[in-house]
């Protein structure tokens, strides 16, 4: 008897498991996804120069800073920078220009691909050309 009320609580506690499941997803489905931009941790602020103008980057991973990218570092209590890397590397540590904002040793470095804006859009209408017209009255 026992054994049989042992199976009846895991069968529909499994039962109610797949279909609180199959419900969740379903509203995942049905609610819009929202995405920002891409952004990647590409590194951690190494050094901070004594008056605060430059700053090292220690690059995680093989390869160079990727180019086209905004940098910004960011840290605990919402500190956060804007950095401008200068184009010069020692191994795995990039120098890059404090533009704005607080920076210190230990914050991450994220990168943020920077895209080309696009081409204007024009809102001059055409002037239509005359065309002789081949009916007659």
């Amino acid at each position: 008897m026992k054994t049989l009320a042992i199976l009846t609580f895991s069968f529909l506690f499994l039962s109610s498991c797949s279909s609180r499941n199959k419900n969740q997803s379903e509203e995942e489905e049905t609610q819009p996804k929202i995405t920002g931009p891409e952004k990647r941790v590409v590194g951690r602020i190494a050094s901070v120069s004594k008056a605060g103008e430059f700053v090292l980057i220690q690059k995680f991973g093989p390869g160079t800073l990727p180019k086209n990218t905004l940098y910004q570092s960011q840290g605990p209590q919402g500190r956060a920078a804007s950095l401008r890397p200068s184009g010069e590397r020692v191994r795995d540590f990039y120098a890059a220009d404090l533009v704005s904002g607080d920076v210190e040793k230990g914050d991450a470095v994220i990168g943020y691909p920077d895209f080309p804006e696009k081409a204007e859009i024009t809102t001059e209408i055409p002037q239509p050309t005359a065309v002789e017209s081949k009916i007659t009255p």
